[in-house]
């Protein structure tokens, strides 16, 4: 990929400059109503990126995604399918899996039941003490949207929602470029911190507080960036024609050359 960054994207409306129109009160985030409203209405209708494919590349592979008091299994079910259910045993709601593994069922720890990876049931204990009343369609695995894109798996809870791409959109065009389907993950970092998820994610979102609270990186980082709307979602990159690592940051003073000279005074 000899061309210049700038010929690879293709050309989308970006919204302006934000103004005193896009003013966001700070209720959005501090307000425990406000969180709540998010719990019910946003995490539950959106979707979100649960895992990399590569993760769970044999069928029997899963993942647990867990997004406050929803839990997700991701599992691998063929060659060419991953399913998603909700991580909850349908007798008494425990869930099946923590974390990510390989398992042929997924099985309860509590009383014994067991369910394929298609999420139909494979094992009731002493089912006949049922009397008939358990139908299979019944205590089936509730299952969850599951789309891919560019390696990424997504889930979505809302079976109304609209389709991954549509809500992607214009992401995947805007890198079109770029095979995120190769990319392969090396090593995962996990960090708590104490604030609104929104406070955590806008950090990400912006290089404008590189040059105060990364400093250290300032003689081999250029610093200058663009934050911008892609649609509905936002975009952090480089600005136009810069270079991120390896090239000094405009920020600092210029480099000056010294040259020490010895003295042809002798004493």
């Amino acid at each position: 990929m000899n061309q210049p960054a700038a010929a690879l994207q293709p050309k989308i409306a970006r919204r302006k400059k934000a103004g005193p129109e896009d003013f966001i009160p700070k209720e959005d985030y501090v307000s425990r109503d406000f969180a709540r409203l998010e719990q019910r209405r946003l995490w539950p209708r959106t979707w979100q990126m649960a895992c990399r494919e590569e993760e769970i590349p044999r069928v029997g592979d899963y993942v647990t995604y867990d997004v406050l008091d929803e839990s997700i299994i991701v599992v691998r079910v063929a060659a060419d399918r991953i399913a998603a259910y909700h991580n909850a045993c349908q007798h008494r709601g425990r869930r099946l899996t923590e974390g990510c593994g390989h398992a042929a069922r997924l099985y309860c720890r509590f009383h014994g039941w067991s369910w394929k990876l298609d999420g139909t049931i494979a094992h009731v204990v002493d089912r006949d003490n049922w009397d008939g009343s358990l139908k299979d369609e019944d205590i089936a695995l509730p299952q969850v949207r599951v789309d891919r894109w560019g390696g990424f798996v997504f889930i979505c809870m809302d079976g109304d929602a609209e389709p991954l791409l549509d809500f992607l959109s214009p992401i995947p065009d805007v890198f079109r470029n770029y095979p995120f389907e190769k990319m392969r993950y090396r090593w995962y970092k996990r960090t708590g911190i104490d604030c609104n998820w929104k406070t955590a994610l806008e950090a990400f979102n912006e290089g404008y507080h590189v040059q105060t609270t990364h400093t250290q990186l300032l003689p081999v980082h250029d610093d200058e960036a663009l934050s911008f709307a892609e649609g509905r979602h936002g975009s952090y990159q480089l600005a136009p024609g810069r270079i991120s690592l390896g090239e000094r940051s405009p920020g600092l003073p210029a480099r000056r050359s010294t040259i020490a000279a010895t003295s042809a005074t002798s004493s």
